[in-house]
């Protein structure tokens, strides 16, 4: 195309529930994408980083943190479309 229209295309998840970007292992995307490696792809921390600057996920996830269980809950439910962690150690989104 001419002018460029698109200056970036990235395949970006908001949410890792693996914790690590090397840890990541659906094989549903892993079919089309090189999760771990591909610099298109943006999981978690660096999708929200990309979107609203540097430390945009810590924040994010603090304030969740500071909301409560009820609100955490939701959030993975609603927004996140994931069960939350039935584990007592995993109260706290990452």
């Amino acid at each position: 195309m001419d002018p460029k229209k698109v200056d970036f295309a990235y395949y970006a998840l908001p949410y890792n529930p693996y914790g690590k970007k090397e840890d990541y292992n659906w094989s549903f995307p892993l079919r089309w994408f090189d999760m771990k490696n591909d610099i298109s792809v943006l999981i978690g921390e660096e999708f929200w980083n990309l979107i609203g600057g540097d430390n945009t996920y810590s924040t994010f996830t603090s304030e969740i943190n500071k909301l409560g269980k009820e609100y955490r809950d939701r959030i993975y439910r609603e927004f996140l479309c994931v069960d939350p962690p039935k584990d007592e150690d995993e109260m706290v989104l990452r």
